[in-house]
């Protein structure tokens, strides 16, 4: 009874024993173990413990599965030491009370050390480097300086709204300013004043000319004025005010102008120098590289906090779901839901009852949230109406009048239900504007179980429904389905068709139910050649079994 782990490098590991089965690997969230890597299908391989030892089985992977270098066709037996791979991924095997042997590649330290180093090498202290300390020539160590105390605040925890007040006060100071201003475009493009700062009794209303703001907004320049009363991007008002030297400059991070930095003097000794514009307009990229991170920092919080929440919301739904899948005992049963997006509108249902398996597959229009809510609401009215209705027609009209009654016009549900005895291979069944089932047969081709096509659920109340029988003989299987299968399309868009379906199910492996099911979603996934799916792909595939029929029922 010795249990298994299996492990890949920096994507984690897992235990397989008597606790644990079985496990499906692949990238789809869905799997029991997702392995984000290109190479990997979205449903790739599934390993199996039954006591004597682990087994492999790939699912029609794209990539396909190697086993000590041999291409995996079977299902496999997988030893510790043994080289798989999936896709391009290596799995390690071993057992799980023993360590694996691997890690990443090596790296040494090569001869010893030298008592100091070359003539060609020169050094200084990281710090004094970033503040600018030790470098000689113009104004470096103050504008390194500067920007290492913003480029600080870009990885501290430190408010846009306290980075930018420092920048306009630090620049105020260097460049012996009276004025200075920040101002932010709102979400119409209007400028806002973000941050104002005047020294001593300056005047405190600054009025920009329309052809300075729009030299430094539209044209995206940064603007240095010696001179005021001469040049035209200098409005009338200022002119009067007495201002002698301006510096406008943009505020621009990844090619996009979000606001603009402002400052003036009244001084006719100290006017402001092309160093001081590189400097502010330095510094101003800096403050505007702050926000934007800022802002992609609370909608990437945004996103996390929706993922999470559509996660717990997904793992709800799944769990609404039947456990235990596959099924083995007086028939076969595999069932598998893939959702397109993290949540989705299919459903199945099966629970065993007086001797009859009462099982339904649904597909509710529309995708998201409010499809998974009617699914949630679909599966627990067919549970409920499903423990004490006998017949199938009934049931579809019970669930139908609900479904009416608590949904929208504009969301209908497509379902087919039905009851199996496995002692006579009897099915009643009901349809209600679903996908014709499937009948696979060990001795004749794949056909189409003729059904009367009702309408979806939650149309029109008081619909009766009609029930029809048919019996399935030794070892012949049901499959339903659901759109999202023979609507799946390639990246041409072409669909895969129930005609494309059909002749799937011709070079089908069997029928057991899981083999079915893994072989038909791993021909959609091949034809779908990595276009995204559109639509959730539901299976529930069917097996009687007459040799059987007395077995006492089990996962």
């Amino acid at each position: 009874m010795t249990a298994y782990r299996l492990s890949v490098q920096d994507l984690g590991d897992r235990t397989l024993g008597p606790e644990a089965p079985a496990l499906t690997v692949g990238r789809s969230p869905d799997n029991d173990w997702v392995l984000d890597d290109t190479s990997i299908s979205r449903r790739h391989a599934r390993f199996e413990w039954d006591g004597d030892g682990l087994s492999v089985r790939d699912l029609g992977s794209k990539n396909g599965t190697s086993l000590n270098g041999a291409a995996l066709l079977e299902p496999a037996r997988v030893r510790p030491g043994d080289q798989l791979i999936l896709g391009n991924v290596l799995v390690a095997i071993g057992f799980a009370d023993q360590p694996l042997a691997q890690g990443p590649p090596p790296v040494r330290l090569d001869g010893p050390p030298a008592a100091e180093l070359g003539l060609a090498a020169f050094s200084l202290p990281a710090a004094k480097v970033r503040s600018g300390e030790g470098l000689e020539g113009g104004p470096w160590a103050q504008v390194l300086g500067f920007i290492h105390e913003l480029t600080l605040g870009l990885i501290r925890e430190t408010t846009p709204r306290a980075l930018l007040e420092q920048l306009v006060e630090r620049l105020l100071q260097h460049l012996q300013a009276d004025r200075g201003a920040l101002l932010l475009k709102d979400a119409q493009g209007s400028l806002e004043p973000e941050v104002v700062r005047v020294r001593g009794n300056r005047r405190p209303e600054i009025r920009l000319s329309r052809t300075l703001v729009e030299a430094v907004l539209e044209r995206r320049e940064a603007i240095l004025l010696t001179g005021p009363m001469d040049d035209p991007l200098a409005s009338r008002s200022l002119i009067l005010s007495g201002v002698t030297t301006v510096i406008a400059t943009p505020l621009e991070a990844e090619g996009q102008v979000i606001g603009l930095l402002y400052f003036d003097s009244f001084s006719l000794l100290r006017q402001f120098t092309r160093d001081d514009l590189q400097l502010a307009a330095t510094l101003a990229h800096v403050a505007a590289a702050k926000l934007q991170s800022a802002k992609l920092m609370a909608e990437a919080q945004r996103t996390r906090t929706l993922e999470h929440e559509m996660a717990i919301a997904r793992e709800i739904q799944l769990r609404m779901l039947p456990l235990a899948s596959p099924v083995r005992g007086p028939f076969d049963l595999y069932a598998e839901l893939r959702p397109a997006r993290e949540v989705g509108g299919d459903l199945y249902d099966y629970h065993w009852r007086d001797g009859r398996l009462c099982f339904c597959i649904g597909d509710v229009s529309g995708k998201g949230v409010p499809a998974a809510l009617v699914m949630a609401l679909t599966k627990t009215l067919f549970r409920a109406n499903g423990s004490f209705l006998d017949d199938p027609g009934r049931l579809m009209a019970a669930v139908n009048e609900r479904i009416y009654e608590e949904t929208g016009p504009a969301i209908f549900v497509s379902a087919f239900c039905g009851f199996f005895d496995p002692a006579d291979g009897r099915i009643a069944f009901s349809n209600a504007g679903h996908e014709a089932p499937v009948i696979l047969s060990p001795s004749r081709p794949a056909r189409f179980l003729e059904v009367a096509h009702g309408l979806a659920l939650g149309i029109l109340p008081d619909y009766a429904y009609q029930a029809q029988e048919t019996v399935l003989g030794d070892r012949e299987a049901l499959l339903l389905y659901t759109d999202g299968i023979t609507e799946a399309n390639d990246p041409a868009r072409e669909l895969y068709t129930p005609e494309r379906m059909m002749a799937e199910l011709e070079r089908r492996p069997g029928e057991d139910p899981l083999a079915v099911v893994a072989h038909l979603l791993g021909a959609v996934e091949r034809f779908a050649a990595g276009a995204p799916q559109a639509d959730d792909l539901t299976l529930l595939c069917l097996r009687r079994r007459r040799d059987s029929a007395e077995a006492p029922l089990r996962p």
